[in-house]
Order: structure tokens, then sequence, then C-alpha cells
């Protein structure tokens, strides 16, 4: 009798699974109170629960990534991902078969800040050994004040080289500065630059403010060049205020607009659009229109536009005189300098002997100048430079074209940016004298270091890469090195687009918040607002009477990432302040970004406006610093980059960075 009622419960227990089954796969569920709910309604309860937990949250894109608060499709999508990526690394693992790779954890984020490296000096090539005979040294090695300072530049940053004092620009140990000739010094990099270039720690140093500008003045009583760098990630934040009054009101300038390639693509002509944006701004910034001589959109990282910009400076500057990189802190000076350098703009033989410039996501490091000669551009060499150029044309369209259609495809960003190469034209003439095996005194004591006072140097014009000034209105000397690496996009801008009621809050991490009061002239439920920054920022949305106890139970934590830390390193954030001016945006399209909010480093917003409408905001960053309405926007179709709105959320889908069409 025992095994029949099983027998009996188990039938029934099938028949009830396979109609929950039949329910489900028709868009209804059984529930076991008895009530039926679509899936549309089951989505809807879930997302009403998931934030219970956490009641001064509205949405969050760091809950979202939980498995906890993902609903049905999500979840079955996510664990469908999964499932892709395991096959896909085993078979990484099969293609690979007689690597074998020990298991090893690294994680940014753990590594302590203070981390330093204790026999950094062995590494040095006039290392000693300690004179007492110990194996190990002093962290920072040992300063002598008793010591003058040399008149030697560091090729990294351009500080002079010393002992003195362990804080001050261009230090080295005394165990390894003693007893060094010029020569041997000219070979030698500061300690600073030493730690930037092989750990990426930067190391605390004492620099007055005054001492960028004293040191770029210089240029104001010559005949030279400015190549004025901005940020295109973060303009008009990177364009100091008084770089007019230092350059002179009849200084010709070149405009160049870095890291373009992490731009967003809305529509075929985007790059004009950039350009006029970046002239209108300068002449915002007091410019005047006729001292720009040219405006170039380039890319750093990538070599976009490089060739370009040295074919105009070529055409239009020639060898009049000297030419200068200045820009702010983190715009991409050395980046552009050490290009330079190794391109047709440097003359052949002393691109060997000038060591490149010391880069990193840290402000300030080129302490002084750093220079190179210039190559004379004489007709002939730059029908050369034509030459090459129009060969390699063809190739770069069919490149493009290919990487476009690719792009078009896959959908990914790697194949959609921006990309350029930089070639050399010129090379060095070897003579005999330069053979290793010969007898000659040039072989003897080969040329390691660049020579200027000798009389070819000595008539040449110079292209240098000057110190960076800090804006006032960025906040980037208060976060650390690991949380610039953060702050900085890897790739093209994904915008991320939300739905904002009257009365909420957006928190763009714990390093921007954006409030959004009212709306006049037009009767509407929410707004649309299109975040701009580097994706590993978290979004967070909460009430406004909400935000303040928000952020100060949620800073530190994953919810909004940036700044962390421990207490020590929170108590020191300065949180978030308003200037308590109200920003009145009014819209002016119907298919596109009205204007935009810069919230300093931190990336900024676009608010497609309904049309005739008048809406209110309120802008929070630390000290209030670096926010600016711009008009017109920087990517005024962004709505084509957005994906479709998520089913009972605030947020959307991500889409593509770019698109192609008009």
């Amino acid at each position: 009798m025992i095994p029949f009622r099983r027998s009996i419960n188990s039938i029934l227990n099938s028949f009830k699974n396979y109609c929950v089954r039949f329910c489900s796969s028709n868009g209804y569920v059984k529930v076991l109170d008895g009530d039926t709910l679509s899936v549309r309604q089951r989505d809807w309860k879930l997302a009403q629960e998931k934030y219970s937990k956490h009641p001064l949250i509205l949405y969050s894109t760091k809950m979202e990534q939980q498995v906890d608060f993902m609903g049905y499709r999500r979840l079955k999508a996510y664990k469908y991902q999964e499932i892709r990526k395991a096959k896909r690394k085993l078979r990484e693992i099969q293609n690979k078969p007689f690597i074998v790779e020990p298991e090893t954890i690294c994680d940014a984020d753990k590594v302590a800040d203070d981390y330093f490296p204790i026999n950094w000096m062995e590494e040095y090539e006039f290392f000693e050994g300690n004179n007492e005979g110990s194996e190990q040294h002093p962290p920072y090695g040992t300063a002598d004040p008793q010591i003058l300072p040399s008149n030697v530049p560091c090729s990294g940053c351009g500080a002079h080289l010393h002992c003195t004092h362990i804080t001050l620009p261009g230090y080295i140990p005394s165990q390894i500065f003693k007893g060094r000739t010029e020569k041997e010094l000219e070979t030698i990099i500061c300690q600073r630059c030493h730690f930037l270039k092989n750990y990426n720690i930067a190391l605390d140093i004492e620099i007055k403010a005054d001492a960028y500008v004293e040191t770029i003045s210089r240029i104001k009583d010559e005949h030279a060049l400015a190549i004025v760098i901005v940020d295109l990630l973060d303009f008009p934040c990177s364009i100091w205020p008084d770089i007019r009054k230092v350059l002179g009101y009849k200084r010709p300038v070149f405009v160049v607009g870095n890291k373009v390639d992490l731009l967003p693509r809305d529509h075929n002509n985007y790059l004009n659009h950039v350009r006029d944006c970046l002239k209108d701004q300068m002449v915002q910034c007091g410019f005047d229109s006729l001292n720009i001589k040219h405006i170039s959109l380039i890319s750093a990282k990538t070599g976009y536009g490089i060739e370009e910009l040295i074919t105009q400076l070529h055409k239009i500057w020639a060898y009049k005189g000297d030419v200068y990189l200045i820009g702010c802190t983190n715009v991409g000076k050395s980046t552009l300098f050490n290009i330079l350098l190794n391109s047709d703009y440097c003359q052949p033989e002393a691109t060997d002997l000038v060591r490149r410039a010391t880069t990193c996501p840290w402000p300030g490091t080129t302490l002084q100048m750093l220079r190179f000669p210039i190559y004379r551009p004489s007709d002939i060499r730059i029908y050369q430079r034509f030459r090459r150029l129009s060969s390699e044309r063809a190739q770069k369209v069919a490149e493009n074209l290919l990487r476009r259609n690719k792009a078009q495809k896959t959908g990914q960003t790697k194949d959609g940016r921006l990309l350029g190469t930089v070639g050399r034209t010129f090379v060095k003439n070897r003579e005999e004298t330069d053979d290793a095996f010969s007898m000659s005194p040039a072989a003897i004591q080969p040329i390691v270091t660049l020579n200027d006072t000798i009389q070819k140097y000595r008539q040449s014009k110079w292209c240098y890469d000057t110190p960076g000034v800090m804006h006032p209105q960025q906040f980037t000397e208060l976060l650390t090195a690991r949380e610039l690496q953060k702050l900085t996009p890897n790739d093209m801008i994904v915008p991320r687009a939300v739905r904002l009621k009257p009365g909420m809050s957006l928190f763009i991490a714990g390093l921007a918040r954006l409030d959004f009061l009212n709306c006049k002239y037009v009767e509407i439920d929410w707004v649309k607002v299109v975040v701009f920054s580097s994706l590993q920022l978290p979004l967070v949305i909460t009430q406004t009477a909400d935000a303040s106890q928000m952020y100060k139970e949620y800073l530190g934590t994953d919810v909004l990432g940036l700044p962390f830390g421990d207490k020590k390193r929170l108590d020191r954030w300065p949180g978030l302040e308003s200037n308590n001016e109200m920003l009145q945006l009014v819209g002016k399209y119907k298919d596109a970004i009205s204007s935009e909010i810069v919230l300093s480093s931190a990336g900024w917003v676009g608010l497609p406006l309904p049309y005739a409408s008048e809406c209110s905001f309120n802008a929070w960053t630390p000290y209030a610093r670096g926010i600016y309405e711009r008009t017109p926007p920087l990517v005024p179709y962004a709505e084509r980059l957005v994906g479709k709105r998520i089913r009972n959320s605030l947020a959307y889908n991500l889409g593509k960075p770019f698109v192609f069409k008009k």
C-alpha cells in the first residue's frame, strides 16, 4: 500500500511540474497560493522587492550586476553568457595544450597604496651597495644636503638631479649620485620617474603652484608657436583660464584636441562638429580666432591625426621659431612629445639621443622643459614626405573600410575606434666611424646623449614639452593613482541613460551628483539623462531628500565605488558641494540633446529635454569645482547610441558607442 501511495504522489508531482512548465511557456506561472501571474507581473513584483533591503536606493548599476537583483529574463541571459564565457575559456586552454600557466590572483584593488619595492636601487647601473655592507638600504635611499645639486636635468621629467632632499623634484639617493660625472648623470632618471615607469607608483614631491607658471612664462618674449593641447573628455576644465595672459595676445596658436578616439560617434560628421565646439570654447576662453592658425583632433595613444598635425606644422609654421607644447596636467603633452620625437618632425640623428618623457595617469609628471631639435622642412623633403603619405593612403583607406564593416557586424569598440600610424620618411645616415669595431674615437666613445653646444644644434629650432598646469576647476589631485586609473576610460565611451523624475538625484560614483528639481511649461513625468563617463564609475539613483544620507552611508563601498580606501582616506575626502546656482536649461530640439552639464573630471551628462520646456537642475562636485553648462553639446545625437529601456527599471540597456549614419 505504501509503495502505491508513493507512486501516486510522484505522478501528481510530475503532472504539477508539467502544468507549471506549460503555463510558463505560454506566459503564465502557477503559484502555490492559487494566483496566476504573468511573466511581466512577476518581473514587476520582483522589481518592487529587490531594493527592499536598501530603502535609500532606487537604482544602482553595481547592484543590478548581482544575481540577486536580476529579473527572470536577465538571469536567463546572464546564465547563458556565463556558459559562453566558460566555453570560450575552455577553447583557449585547448588551443594552448603545451603552455601551463600557474593560477595567480592579481587584483589591483587589493594592493596597498604604500607598496614599496625595497631593492629598487639595485636596478640602477651605478649603484654599488651600501657602505655599511648591509644587504638592504633605506626605502628612499639616503639624502645628503652637503652635496651640491647638478645642472643635469632628468631625461624623464626635466628636473635637475640632486641628492639634497627626498621630497624635492629630481631626487636621487646619495648612494647613486655620489661620484657621478655629468655624462653618467645624463643617462640616469630621477627616483620619481623610475617608480612611475617601472612600478606605476607616484611619489609625493613638494612643488609650488607658481613654479609651473614661471617655467612656461619664457614663451611670452619669444617668437614661438604654442600648441595648446585640450582633453576632449574634460573641457573647458582642461583649458587653463590664464593661458592667454601667459602666451600673449598676438601669439600664433595651434589647438589640438586629444583623446578623440574615446569620443562616441553619433553621426558621420561628428569630427567636424567636435572641431567647431572646440573652437567656440577656445574663443569663449579669450583666444582670438585670428590667432588660431589650425585645429587638429588627434589621439596621442593610437596615433590618429598625428601625421596631419605634422603636415600642418610644416605648411603653416615651417621653421619660423620654436614650438611649445602647452596645456593642463594629464592632457597628453608628454605622450605627444614622445610621438613627435620619433617622427618626421624631429631630426633623425637626434631621435636616439633624446630620451622619452615619463608618462602616467598621475597629473604633473613633467616638471621642467624637455626638448628635441626640429627637422628643417625643405621643399625636397616635404615632397618626399608627400610621396610616402600618398603611397600609404590607399592602404589606410582599405583598412579603415574593413574595420568599419567589421564594426557594423560585431559592434566591438576596438573596430570602431580611430587608429593611425606615424611613420618615418628620413632615417639617419650612418657613417663608417659609427662602426662598433672601428678604432676611431667615435667607436671607442659612443654618443649616448644630445650635445646641444655643437654648431648644428645651436642654430636649430626646438620643440619643448612644458610642465602641466593644474586647472583650478579640476579635482584630480584629490584622487590616488589607483583611483585615477578607474576615472580614465580605457576604450570608447559607451553612453548610459537613465530616467529621472522631479525630486530624484543621480550619483556618478562618489564624485558627482545631479539633482532634477522641476520642469516648467511642459507637463512631463520624467527626463532622460545620458551619462558620459568611464564604465568603472557606478551610477546610483535616489530621492533628493535622501541623497545626503545615502552618500554618507555608502561612501567607500562598492555601490559608489570611488573614492575607496581605509577610514583615514575617507576622512580626508571633502565630500560633495554645490555652488548654489540653479542650472536653467531650455529644450531647443525635438530629436537631439539640448545642453550638456559638465561635472569636472567625473564626466558630463547630456539632457534631451522636451521641446520648449525649461528644466531646473542642481549639480554637486568636490568643492563645487568644474560645473559648467556646455552649449552646443559635444555629442548631440547620443540617443542613437542608447539601447532600449529596461522593463520595470529606471535605466536603459547599453548600446553601441558608434553609428554609421547621418
